[in-house]
């Protein structure tokens, strides 16, 4: 343990006595120690600025932690804007990506994706499960009470729409994940807990591009594509059939609402946007734009010869409802199958406030006016005048960084201070010299946010600028500011307080409880031990893992996939030359039968629960003892009972061991369970 010393270890008045107490050995001849001597006054300011460079070295910054926390290799998150979803009307009128929106107190939101012309119209929904069919539209539009759509494989979820809408379709899906215990997150390698066919009925084919909801294991959207035409059925309704394949081990799926008219929105505003392209030969080159921010900005167009970047007035544009059409002469254009066209796109109305003119001063600083807003640091991008290696000054992009005396004389780079929303250039030495001139710096990509000021609850807050009327929203959850040097060691102590290797039995069962995209209900590793040898003892080192999926019903067991999942787990974790083996439980039924006196109505339902608690719980766990005394203490805890006279265990499955005293130990993967139960009341003594 390193101990922590403390830098500021003296007060003023002891540093001028300590001074004071030298002179006699260092100058004898100064025999006037008062205040009023110049000797004296010079030695006490230098004590006071001794005790002002102790108080600043004995500082612990917040900079000097973030440099502290990179050494051990923590990287602060960035700052994140909130997220919403709106519900919108199959009627509304199509808008652009980027298409901002406000709330009454002016805080904009912008879509993340367009809002197409043709839009679906959900008008029913179906349960089929076997001959029966049951219509749930009223439940799951209007988001009430969870229903589980699948019982069995074969099951199906059909959804009709009144209007097929274009080639693609994206439905949102509200899952309830309100289950115990909890499934762990996706990881990007992790497979789906069950398998859902989906088809839209009479096309030719329809493929799933995207499901964020892991087979409705979580809310997400699913996006499909059809191939060929979609006919409407008998009753008028394009139907889309989800069909359970495979049910899985890890429950049914809950839903609690569907929608196709829900669109994704960020809390954030684009007032610069960057966009390349490749110009293939010299000529004219038509670009489409297809957003709202470009459809309003005021562009900038640079084309990139031989030696340079260079902005060029030779376009000519159009503007469209959804975007804009650009077209650029790209005469001159270096054709070297690299990207040689650039189009910044700055928001007009702030188009002024993003150019400034440079003076070339090392550490040079530029206040960005966000009006209280914050930049998005992983996306914050400038276009400035730099001085390439062959002593021309040319356009090139430079990134933002956290920490700028990491980087060498030739590093395009800068530094952003949201408190002071300001961007700080480098001295020459640590970063790149600015080139100065006038309009040498452009902003070329920055997006701004309210971070977590974005966070407002769900209702009808939300409005377009063309006066389309309020929309109806989900609550905007998960804008956050960029996290401090106190969060972030937060964050890297509790990391540390958990292994991604496995030295003893404890690590192996807390990972296969963490194994991504599982719901991991029992873990148990058995070290030395191997189901596959005759006598269970390894003749190599082996660690048995038993794990259990969080299932439906008394005896859930892992399928192929629960058990593949954890196995890679912990085969990336496992040390070198140790064997890990999953395996599923081995269930025990116990049959018990008691002695006792005693009475009162449904004695034998609470017996049967109590004991069944017990040994399901965790009570004897995996490969325990079930022992006659812990029953009998059990038993006689139950209200009515008045005296436990005996106790007999038997067990229904091979592998287990009774002793003389009755007790069973279970095989070394055996859970028990509660089979049988027999009570055999004895009459009650007479006084």
């Amino acid at each position: 343990m390193l101990n922590v010393r403390n830098l500021d270890d003296q007060t003023y008045e002891q540093i001028v006595q300590a001074a004071e107490g030298r002179l006699p050995w260092l100058c004898p001849q100064w025999t006037t120690h008062n205040a009023s001597d110049p000797g004296i006054t010079i030695l006490e300011l230098m004590a006071w600025y001794k005790e002002l460079q102790q108080y600043h070295m004995n500082q612990f910054t917040s900079d000097l932690r973030r440099k502290l926390l990179k050494l051990a290799g923590a990287v602060p998150r960035p700052a994140r804007p909130a997220r919403c979803g709106l519900e919108l009307e199959p009627d509304r009128p199509p808008k652009a990506r980027l298409e901002r929106l406000y709330t009454r107190e002016g805080i904009p939101f912008e879509l993340e994706e367009a809002i197409p012309a043709d839009q679906p119209a959900i008008a029913r929904i179906q349960l089929v499960q076997g001959e029966r069919r049951t219509d749930v539209s009223e439940f799951l539009q209007e988001r009430r009470v969870p229903i589980q759509p699948f019982e069995a494989a074969g099951d199906a979820l059909r959804i009709g729409f009144s209007k097929a809408g274009g080639e693609t379709l994206r439905l949102w899906l509200d899952v309830d994940e309100s289950q115990d215990p909890p499934r762990n997150p996706f990881a990007p390698e992790s497979s789906d807990p069950r398998v859902i066919r989906w088809a839209c009925e009479g096309a030719e084919e329809t493929q799933v591009l995207r499901d964020e909801t892991r087979a409705l294991s979580r809310d997400g959207y699913v996006t499909l594509r059809r191939r060929g035409d979609w006919p409407a059925g008998e009753d008028g309704l394009f139907w889309l059939c989800l069909t359970l394949e495979e049910p899985g081990c890890e429950g049914a799926a809950r839903l609690s609402g569907v929608s196709a008219g829900r669109y994704p929105a960020l809390q954030q505003e684009s007032w610069a946007t960057t966009r390349l392209f490749r110009a293939e030969a010299g000529g004219e080159l038509a670009l489409n734009l297809d957003d709202a921010q470009a459809r309003d900005c005021y562009p900038a167009v640079f084309v990139r010869t031989e030696e340079r970047w260079e902005q060029t007035d030779r376009w000519r544009s159009t503007r469209r409802e959804d975007g804009l059409d650009l077209w650029v002469d790209t005469d001159g254009a270096a054709l070297d199958g690299e990207d040689n066209v650039m189009v910044l796109c700055l928001d007009a109305m702030r188009a002024r406030d993003l150019l400034f003119d440079a003076k070339g001063l090392p550490g040079e600083t530029f206040f960005l006016r966000l009006e209280g807003r914050h930049a998005l640091a992983d996306r914050f991008t400038l276009l400035c005048e730099t001085l390439g290696r062959d002593g021309k000054v040319r356009p090139a992009l430079w990134r933002c960084v956290d920490d700028i005396y990491q980087y060498g004389p030739r590093d395009r780079v800068f530094t952003y201070d949201p408190i002071r929303e300001t961007v700080t250039f480098g001295d020459g030495e640590h970063g790149a010299l600015l080139q100065g001139g006038q309009g040498a710096v452009l902003a070329a990509e920055l997006t701004v946010t309210f971070q977590d000021g974005g966070n407002i609850p769900g209702g009808q807050e939300l409005e377009f600028l063309d006066g389309a009327g309020i929309v109806s929203h989900s609550p905007a959850t998960g804008g956050a500011a960029a996290e401090s040097g106190e969060e972030l060691q937060a964050r890297l102590l509790q990391e540390l307080s958990h292994t991604d290797k496995c030295a003893c039995a404890q690590d192996y069962e807390d990972l296969a409880r963490q194994t991504p995209g599982l719901r991991v209900a029992l873990a148990k590793a058995i070290p030395d031990y191997d189901p596959g040898e005759p006598t269970g003892v390894s003749r190599s080192p082996t660690v048995t893992v038993v794990v259990a999926p969080a299932g439906d019903g008394e005896r859930p067991m892992p399928d192929d996939r629960f058990l593949s999942a954890v196995q890679r787990q912990l085969d990336r974790a496992r040390p070198i030359g140790v064997m890990v083996k999953v395996y599923p439980p081995e269930y025990v039924d116990i049959h018990v039968t008691l002695t006792l006196r005693g009475g009162g109505e449904a004695l034998e339902d609470r017996l049967a629960e109590a004991l069944g608690d017990y040994l399901s719980g965790s009570g004897v766990g995996v490969g325990g003892t079930v022992t006659v005394g812990d029953l009998a203490a059990l038993a006689q805890s139950v209200p009515g009972v008045l005296q436990v006279r005996g106790v007999a265990l038997r067990a229904a499955s091979a592998g287990c061991y009774q002793n003389r005293e009755g007790d069973i130990r279970l095989p070394r993967r055996g859970i028990p369970r509660l089979g049988k139960l027999s009570v055999q009341r004895l009459p009650e003594r007479v006084r």
